[in-house]
């Protein structure tokens, strides 16, 4: 069940800035799909995944903020390829959820990138959301941080 969602900061290199509805739809293929757990405290979690079927990359860390009620999760979308022709990289929708230990759907934020390329070899893009982590009942347990990236290559 879905209880609190919160965005405070939204980044990327034009500085554009876009949130739309939880429930946004697209049409543009699932790319990455990673859930990691966190750490309720410090340094959450960390991943890196491949954007398939190409070559570019996103990097996300999970960081707790004080007072152990929100979350920082940023991510990095890189495109580095040895070839002296290669398509752009079409972020369409990223998806991020706080899961409680249980799995449920605790907080989520929804972002829509505008469309901007992520190009071969150039610089990468930044995304952050700040989001409600669930109460820990005891300081071990943790959360499950979901991410989805839509898009595709042209």
């Amino acid at each position: 069940m879905l209880k609190n969602t919160l965005m405070v900061s939204f980044v990327v290199c034009a500085a554009t800035f876009c949130a739309f509805r939880a429930d946004a739809q697209t049409d543009a293929p699932l790319q990455v799909d990673v859930t990691v757990p966190a750490k309720p405290t410090g340094l959450g979690a960390s991943f890196e995944r491949r954007l398939e079927p190409g070559d570019a990359t996103v990097a996300g860390r999970v960081r707790n903020l004080p007072g152990s009620e929100t979350t920082l999760v940023t991510l990095t979308f890189n495109y580095k390829v040895n070839a002296d022709f290669a398509l752009d990289e079409i972020i369409a929708l990223i998806v991020i959820t706080i899961q409680d230990s249980e799995g449920n759907e605790f907080s989520r934020v929804t972002i829509d990138p505008n469309m901007i390329n992520l190009n071969p070899n150039r610089v990468p893009l930044y995304y952050s959301a700040t989001l409600y982590t669930p109460a820990q009942k005891h300081p071990r347990t943790g959360y499950r941080v979901h991410v989805q990236v839509f898009g595709n290559y042209e």
